[in-house]
């Protein structure tokens, strides 16, 4: 008899502990299957490079430069690749924003498989677009620019001054997702011919990498990338639309990075660009409450519209201030990089 008992409860506490083991797979299991994938770790050289399975990759420079005469410019570059119309599509854009003048100039090339000689090498940097380059050796070291047109050509070198800071996955559309990672200072150095003259140039910039889907026309993310003269650097991506998508990175001066979700975006004026009647939202704030601290963007002179790969944007060099909880002010420079307002 009491054999049979404890056979009866060993079978019992047997069936019992079976039956807790499948419940707490198949929790592990539900919690897995409805969990976002965490997007995989960085490995440079091979994510400094092209993507092959991405539909849309894009490399991008926003820099302040100087010339030693004191003559100030701002050079954004964009190398980029993707699909128009279902083809497959390189080009780059360069704008030029000089400070003397209060006017920008836009230089592009736009390649197609068809009519054009477009390279590049697997695992490493090396993008080439009719001998118009952005490589980086894969041991590491700058970052390297080469364009040649008719009337427009420059040699640049960006040297990281910070670490990558991967920023992971950002909405681009519904279910359609972008990942990103930024180097928020590097320290640029460059040789110009714009305008008919010839420019030594050097200053700083921010580079950043993002790959994956196209984007949608209207669930473009607006980019703000800015420079404070304490040596604090913030890259904020922001959209009201749907996927709304609120991160911005800050990374100070001593090496120490955040990325925030919680801080509020207003603009207060809107610009209508002619010819294509598309309006882009101007003087920007962001506030927050948590991490005490305002930032007020304004543009510092008529910005310029591009396209790229049938999207629109609107670029201009800023000038930015940044308030901390305790009234201390900060001032820099930065790029505002947005889509266009649909409402």
């Amino acid at each position: 008899m009491v054999k049979q008992n404890i056979t009866t409860e060993l079978y019992c506490n047997t069936r019992y502990f079976k039956n807790a083991l499948i419940l707490m797979y198949s929790i592990f299991f539900i919690i897995a299957l409805f969990k976002p994938l965490s997007a995989q770790t960085l490995k440079f050289p091979k994510d400094d490079g092209r993507h092959e399975n991405a539909d849309f990759e894009a490399w991008s420079l926003f820099t302040h430069i100087n010339s030693e005469k004191g003559q100030k410019f701002g050079v954004a570059i964009f190398f980029f690749t993707g699909k128009v119309i279902g083809i497959k599509a390189s080009g780059l854009y360069v704008v030029v924003a000089d400070e003397r003048k209060k006017e920008y100039q836009k230089f592009s090339k736009i390649q197609l498989p068809l009519f054009s000689s477009t390279t590049h090498t697997e695992d490493q940097l090396m993008e080439n677009y009719s001998d118009n380059v952005l490589e980086r050796d894969p041991k590491g070291g700058p970052y390297k620019v080469k364009i040649e047109m008719d009337d427009f050509s420059i040699s640049l070198k960006f040297n990281p001054m910070k670490r990558p800071i991967d920023i992971g996955q950002l909405a681009v559309g519904e279910g359609s997702f972008n990942r990103i990672y930024a180097i928020p200072r590097g320290k640029v150095s460059a040789q110009m011919h714009f305008a008919g003259e010839e420019f030594q140039l050097d200053g700083i910039g921010i580079l950043q990498h993002q790959w994956g889907d196209k984007p949608e026309q209207n669930a473009l993310s607006d980019i703000f990338a800015l420079h404070l003269k304490d040596s604090t650097d913030v890259l904020i991506y922001h959209s009201g639309t749907f996927p709304e998508i609120n991160t911005m990175l800050i990374s100070d001066s001593n090496g120490k990075n955040r990325i925030l979700r919680k801080f509020t975006a207003d603009a207060d004026t809107v610009v209508i660009v002619k010819p294509s009647n598309d309006k882009f939202k101007l003087d920007w704030k962001f506030k927050s409450a948590e991490n005490q601290f305002k930032i007020k963007i304004s543009p510092s002179f008529k910005g310029q519209e591009i396209e790229m790969l049938g999207l629109s944007y609107w670029l201009s060099r800023c000038k930015v201030i940044m308030e901390k909880g305790s009234g201390k002010t900060t001032d820099g420079i930065g790029y505002v990089y947005i889509g266009f307002d649909d409402s």
